[in-house]
């Protein structure tokens, strides 16, 4: 397991997606949490152990975290998801945002999840690339609209 520092987005693999979080120190990370199905039930913004936090999962990764082809994960993800440069809010303010948060309900697994959460908190930019990736996928599965034709 990766050094984990205060501030910092954490995430676990779960069965066919990622589950991120802000650690917060001490243990603790402030995230999405559902005590029933994660896909299906609505969540609530809380500060959990680390251990349940991770659940099942072997390990907990940092997304500052290296590529193997020796990128920065996290700058990869900020550069596809915002088109560039980004700045980071420092650890206590990103644990501050976090805990603004705290007790909020609203997960969408497509417009407000744990991902869209741990990323507004580091960057203030709301997104997913695990949802915007999902969507990608319902598009070229759905039949191209009809075009109104002109003549």
């Amino acid at each position: 397991m990766a050094i984990i520092h205060s501030g910092d987005i954490v995430y676990v693999k779960r069965t066919g997606y990622r589950h991120f979080g802000i650690y917060t120190g001490n243990e603790q990370v402030i995230h999405y949490h559902k005590e029933h199905n994660p896909l299906l039930s609505d969540g609530i913004i809380a500060e959990t152990t680390l251990a349940e936090f991770r659940g099942s999962s072997d390990t907990i990764y940092v997304l500052n975290a290296t590529t193997p082809a020796g990128t920065a994960l996290f700058d990869w993800l900020v550069h596809r998801l915002a088109g560039g440069d980004v700045e980071l809010f420092s650890p206590q303010e990103t644990v501050t945002r976090a805990r603004s948060k705290l007790g909020e309900h609203g997960y969408s697994l497509l417009l407000n999840n744990c991902e869209h959460f741990a990323l507004w908190c580091k960057t203030g930019i709301a997104q997913s690339a695990q949802s915007d990736y999902l969507l990608e996928c319902l598009q070229m599965l759905m039949p191209p609209l009809p075009q109104n034709k002109e003549d």
